[in-house]
């Protein structure tokens, strides 16, 4: 590795076909088993309802899900989904195919940039160590903002490295300026201001932090870039977010903003963080534990580079950057209150090209390098096609779906009580059916399960099941056991259904 691990050594040139095999390989690690496993927890079903409405109702403005607002996230992800449901059908690949296709092109930017910096052999160390970390393998299968954020956090920081570069090159300097303010606005309409953390290393080459004495200026140092970089990125988000505001009469905000990032920020929300002062500074420690978890095999090697960087000669000015990317998101997210293992993700390309320029410029160590690379795309896959296809067994809801799907039809009431799961939009209701109601106690079921029609009332089994299977007994009863990974929990699911007659 340049300043902190020796000498740069570009290794010999790799044929273009690896660079392929590289792609094929991310392509099939991170979509493996994906049209296997059901939506899993609470945000899959969450996001892929929303992207399903989106194309019912025709807003592609303000996402909605079971026909109320949703203002989690911006847009663009539910915009990929939707665009994806409407070339491939409703289903779960569907859904998840913008997320895998976000990861494989991250892997083709960290090989592209890492041979850029140092070379074919670290361009490839890179994309090898970001398809094998476990972090971006499990939400590469899942349909949520973060692999999109990612692939444009992870774009910003490549081309705000480029601009700096750029200095005296007019034409590159333009090309890179647009594609780094366009990609912060693209990853901010991904999943809002964390995508702007890419934006902290640029920020401290503006201030002279990371270049050394003998650099040329840099661009950043420039104003009148920041300026009209600010108003570009800006003016992208407010063609959005402008409209979406006025529809909404700045709920999106309140809510997009004030609960999802201020709140988050200050207090702990939805249980994801410990409570009080104790409970917040024990868990001041935790992203370091789920780094060395989220990035097996290869922490090892990453905690040896760190424990060398501490004593060997100063670091290079791109080791610097890299660093401060990589500081950026983690000291921000040890700040805040809520913590949730994914929410460095975003840090983790930097780590693999970090690591993979100091693989590729140390001591050869091939056949371990090879070995781990082997064995753990290995254990991925085992993980991802049997064993997805497997636990996809064990769910509940949508075996309760397909035992339903006789008995329903588009005018069909559904309602659920004390189980509000979001997987049922997903899976229960009909294309173009009404929403799902969400009952308040037993005798709102009563009424609802009283009233003429077809209609359809989810339930786990207990108490209030037993009182309104006896109260209604002409109705057909479903059951299914299976276990909840929204709590961890076993459960057995009743359906009790009222025919058309």
């Amino acid at each position: 590795m340049e300043g902190s691990m020796g000498s740069p050594r570009k290794l010999s040139h790799l044929p273009a076909w690896s660079w392929v095999v590289l792609l094929a390989v991310a392509l099939a690690c991170f979509g493996a088993g994906s049209w296997s496993l059901p939506l899993m927890d609470r945000d899959e079903p969450r996001f892929a309802e929303a992207s399903r409405e989106m194309l019912e109702t025709g807003n592609w403005m303000v996402p909605h899900l079971n026909g109320e607002y949703r203002f989690d996230k911006p847009p663009l992800i539910y915009w990929f989904q939707a665009g994806s449901i409407s070339l491939f059908g409703v289903s779960e690949m569907a859904v998840r195919l913008p997320s895998i296709l976000c990861a494989t092109l991250t892997t083709g930017l960290l090989a592209f940039w890492g041979r850029r910096l140092a070379g074919d052999g670290a361009g490839m160390m890179a994309g090898i160590l970001w398809v094998t970390c476990p972090q971006a393998f499990v939400h590469a299968h899942l349909a949520v903002a973060d692999m999109a954020m990612v692939f444009f956090f992870t774009l910003s920081s490549w081309s705000g490295w480029e601009l700096h570069q750029a200095c005296g090159r007019g034409r590159a300097l333009a090309g890179w300026f647009w594609v780094f303010f366009t990609s912060l606005a693209l990853g901010f309409l991904a999943k809002g201001p964390v995508a702007w953390l890419a934006g902290l290393p640029a920020i401290f080459l503006a201030f002279g932090r990371l270049s050394s004495p003998s650099d040329p200026p840099s661009p950043w140092r420039q104003p009148k870039l920041w300026w009209l970089g600010g108003v570009l990125t800006l003016g992208l988000v407010a063609i959005w977010g402008i409209p979406a505001l006025l529809a909404t009469r700045g709920e999106y905000f309140q809510v997009g903003i004030g609960k999802h990032v201020v709140a988050r920020s200050v207090g702990v929300l939805e249980g994801h963080g410990l409570k009080g002062l104790r409970g917040y500074l024990s868990s001041l420690p935790f992203y370091g534990l789920t780094l060395l978890v989220g990035f097996l095999p290869w922490s090892p090697w990453l905690v040896t580079l760190v424990w060398r960087a501490r004593t060997a000669t100063p670091l290079s000015p791109i080791d610097r950057y890299l660093l401060a990317g990589v500081a950026g998101v983690f000291v921000v997210f040890t700040l805040i209150r809520t913590k949730l293992p994914h929410y460095t993700l975003p840090a983790f390309p930097l780590i693999a090209l970090w690591l993979g320029k100091a693989i590729a410029s140390g001591p050869p160590a091939w056949r371990l390098f090879g070995r781990l690379t082997i064995g753990t795309l290995a254990i991925l896959l085992l993980i991802a096609l049997p064993g997805l296809g497997l636990f996809a067994r064990l769910l509940p809801v949508p075996r309760l779906a397909e035992d339903c799907r006789r008995w329903i039809n588009p005018k069909t009431e559904l309602a659920t009580l004390d189980f509000h799961e979001p997987s049922l939009y997903w899976y229960l209701r009909p294309k173009g059916g009404p929403w799902i109601q969400h009952l308040k106690d037993e005798a709102a079921a009563r009424e609802f399960l009283a009233r003429p029609g077809s209609r359809l009332c989810v339930l786990p089994d207990g108490e209030s099941f037993g009182h309104l299977s006896a109260r209604f007994p002409e109705l057909r009863t479903i059951r299914v056991w299976g276990f909840n990974p929204a709590n961890g929990r076993g459960i057995e699911l009743r359906a009790l259904i009222r025919e058309t007659p």
